[in-house]
């Protein structure tokens, strides 16, 4: 009886071994953009009190740690590419088993598809999800029986990155340093969208629009509040009269709706979009999230929690943020771009230029420079004339040592052209 007790006690550690391995394994070879993602999420024990749901357009457009700078908003940015509103359900479930928020706020964008899920982009949200009953039921519920292995047991989709792109960062993969937001350089010139009544709407039944439904069910059963809102971009009539039912759904459930393409928002579609249509870059980004850091902490029981000790850790983390922000800065060799970034409340610019200079000339150039102020301190300095017309001067300090942290010159090599050193 003994040996049969032994033996058995020894197949199951063995098992167990052997699962321990193979979990290991499989997170060795893992592409680890998920766990760089939401490092931060998994790791906190104390609770956020804002989740941020929808697709890239609120990964692009909402930055935490902004809101804890100024608001001492505790927050995480949940959303991924392409995620649809089918999938935020299923993000949200599996939230709620590691914390409490007081408010969830979702995107609208992807409100209009009858799509589950995005196949090719869900890894990023599944692969630092852990193993458990939600996981399993969620992956019955977005996904065909002939895929659902590998989200359950990445390792099969994985084992073959030996001979890809399998490298030093997969050994000792990095933290995130924006809680789950990505922050964009690019800058591309867009025209406002052409507005159509906010009665004009789509009515037509969707099945995102019915997992929207479970979402808010989900938070008034559990005592959340919720917020819905649409991130600006320029939308042809159609889009926009998907966006416009948001305010149909927002009426029939007695909550907010903050549709950004009608709030009294201030963004430059010349400054603040990342590609043709759809992304906003940092200023964009910051503009949105000062105006939800601003609505929060006015209409929910969102605290301040700069001063409060259990989250003291995150002015280590907001540091690293700046110390990331401004390597990403002086890393930009496009003007437009490093321009852009300067419209930021941890620095003050001075631009040094002739009075007779050639930017003034220059709408793009000008506007980015005027932006630098909505967020950030822009100051003028007059060169001398014996300057070249053509030339201009960045001088870019920290605003709270006052230290120089970014020096930069530009020469104009033709009309909208300038080289930067």
């Amino acid at each position: 009886m003994a040996i049969k007790i032994k033996r058995a006690a020894g197949s199951v550690l063995f098992a167990v071994l052997v699962l321990f391995l193979l979990a290991r394994t499989s997170f060795l070879f893992e592409r680890k953009y998920s766990y760089s993602k939401y490092y931060d999420f998994y790791g906190q024990e104390e609770d956020f009190e804002v989740l941020f749901l929808g697709t890239s357009h609120v990964m692009n457009a909402v930055y935490p740690m902004e809101l804890w700078r100024d608001y001492g908003i505790v927050s995480y940015n949940l959303a991924n590419n392409s995620e649809n509103i089918c999938t935020n359900y299923w993000q949200l479930v599996n939230a709620l088993e590691h914390t409490t928020p007081k408010v969830v706020v979702i995107d609208l964008y992807a409100v209009d598809g009858d799509s589950k899920v995005n196949i090719k982009y869900l890894h990023n949200f599944t692969d630092a999800m852990p193993l458990s009953l939600t996981k399993i039921r969620m992956v019955r519920d977005l996904l065909e029986p002939a895929d659902r292995a590998e989200y359950l047991f990445p390792f099969s989709l994985y084992h073959s990155r030996w001979d890809d792109d399998f490298g030093r960062a997969d050994l000792n993969p990095e933290a995130g340093w924006q809680k789950g937001a990505e922050l964009r350089e690019e800058v591309v010139v867009n025209t406002p969208p052409q507005l159509i009544p906010q009665e004009q709407y789509d009515p037509a039944e969707r099945l995102n629009k019915q997992y929207l439904q479970k979402i808010i069910d989900l938070c008034r059963e559990k005592g959340i509040d919720i917020v819905l809102m649409y991130i600006p971009y320029t939308m042809p009539a159609g889009e926009m009269a998907v966006a416009n039912w948001g305010y149909v759904a927002a009426e029939k459930n007695d909550i907010p709706y903050l549709n950004f393409v009608y709030e009294e928002l201030a963004l430059d579609y010349a400054t603040d979009c990342a590609d043709e249509g759809h992304h906003l870059n940092a200023s964009g980004a910051k503009k949105v999230t000062d105006f939800l850091g601003s609505f929060l902490t006015e209409h929910y029981d969102v605290h301040d929690n700069r001063e409060n000790p259990a989250y003291a850790f995150w002015y280590q983390d907001y540091d690293e943020y700046r110390r990331n922000k401004l390597d990403w800065l002086n890393r930009q060799q496009d003007t437009w771009s490093y321009l852009m970034l300067l419209n930021d409340a941890d620095y003050e610019t001075k631009v040094y230029a002739t009075k007779d200079s050639l930017i003034y000339q220059d709408g793009e150039i000008m506007a980015l420079l005027d932006n630098i102020s909505v967020f950030g301190a822009l100051d003028w300095v007059e060169l001398p004339d014996e300057y070249y017309e053509g030339n201009f001067m960045v001088e870019v300090a920290d605003r709270n040592t006052g230290e120089i942290v970014s020096e930069r010159r530009f020469t104009r090599i033709e009309s909208d052209v300038y080289d930067t050193y």
